[in-house]
């Protein structure tokens, strides 16, 4: 078994065991007077950490009703607007990073703090960097696993569902008393469902893998919350199996992608029937059908519209937000299917070693910038 499959396979315990836990890690970061007062919300991260923040965007502003802005990084530590942050303690500025190490997170959160927002990290490690640039921190601390430098899901997964839990702990501070009870109930019951129809999806996986691991490239569309997984796809294809790949908004592909028939491209479309953009995903599909591409459209329920051999059925999920924190396991599971067939290196380790030998030291502990 692949160290990609090991954590594939414990996602199911590893959420039962985060929804056993983190509302006292909430307790611990808030009281529930203290995040009411809250008037907006700005969440970031980088990498799988700012995929997580686009996952639960929707989450946060169905529970709270309050405006939520997800910048990337870069932008929150260098470039976004001072005025958008208010009066000094209307924004909470939520930075998610894992690990803790990012340095661009710990800018983004000192710039934050110095403009008056107040700053959450999300991480596993309440010593790191990350915490300690932050007002407050939200531990995340997953049951035991060996992590090893895999295109992994476990973390982006665990930050995801924290992300969750700490937008129903903020409607718990508005009233919906039972808000964060319901929360789990809603994981709980998806997790339960993708375990059961996981074997299923699996090999649907493999056969797709098997017939399309000579594409020269994949193309991953979305729109909506399920965005996030478009765009978390095309990154585990990257890592797993070392093959060019790229997400895009399903609008985006219509009005300029299209342009690309021909170049023999694999692709997944991430389209729930509950997601308001899922008629443009229907017609995106019929176009791809046309002309002929290999692809899958990822979706919880058979539609006389789409393809039926094209078409990957997943466990329908209670609200449309949910959604991207089990599609997650769609191009984890493929990328692993076609990292074993091509035999490649996960992160192209040997090209890595070869070009990059100081590895990723200039991606996450570049200077940190106060300028701003």
């Amino acid at each position: 078994m692949t160290e990609l499959r090991k954590e594939i396979s414990s996602v199911f315990n590893m959420t039962r065991f985060l929804c056993n836990s983190l509302e006292h890690s909430l307790e611990k970061a808030f009281t529930l007077e203290e995040i009411h007062k809250f008037k907006r919300v700005v969440m970031t991260g980088c990498g799988d950490s700012l995929c997580a923040s686009m996952a639960a965007k929707e989450c946060f502003e169905e529970l709270t009703g309050r405006m939520v802005d997800v910048p990337t990084c870069i932008d929150l530590a260098r470039h976004y607007d001072a005025r958008r942050f208010g009066e000094p303690g209307e924004t909470l500025v939520v930075l998610v990073s894992f690990s803790g190490k990012v340095s661009r997170v710990v800018e983004a959160a000192q710039r934050a703090r110095r403009l008056g927002a107040v700053t959450v990290g999300v991480t596993h490690d309440a010593a790191s960097p990350v915490a300690a640039a932050c007002d407050r921190v939200l531990v995340v601390q997953p049951d035991e696993f060996p992590l090893k430098r895999t295109p992994g899901c476990r973390t982006y997964m665990a930050s995801t569902i924290a992300l969750y839990y700490l937008a129903s702990y903020m409607a718990k501070s508005d009233g919906k008393e039972n808000a964060v009870s319901e929360m789990r109930a809603l994981i709980e019951k998806n997790t339960n469902d993708w375990e059961a129809a996981f074997p299923a999806i699996d090999e649907r996986l493999y056969a797709a893998a098997d017939a399309w691991k000579n594409a020269p490239y994949y193309e991953f569309l979305s729109a909506g919350p399920e965005f996030a997984s478009a765009w978390f796809g095309q990154a585990k294809i990257y890592e797993a199996a070392g093959i060019f790949s790229r997400y895009e908004n399903l609008e985006d592909w219509a009005h300029v992608d299209y342009i690309l028939h021909g170049m023999d491209a694999s692709m997944f479309i991430f389209a729930s029937p509950e997601n308001a953009s899922y008629s443009r995903a229907q017609e995106v599909e019929s176009v791809l059908r046309r002309q002929h591409y290999k692809y899958l459209f990822v979706t919880d329920k058979a539609d006389e519209k789409i393809d039926a051999a094209s078409t990957l059925l997943i466990p329908k999920a209670d609200k449309v937000w949910l959604y991207p924190l089990y599609q997650t396991l769609v191009p984890c599971t493929y990328g692993d299917h076609l990292q074993q067939l091509k035999g490649t290196s996960y992160f192209c380790c040997d090209m890595i070693e070869t070009y990059f030998p100081f590895g990723g030291s200039i991606l996450r502990t570049s200077e940190i910038n106060a300028s701003f």
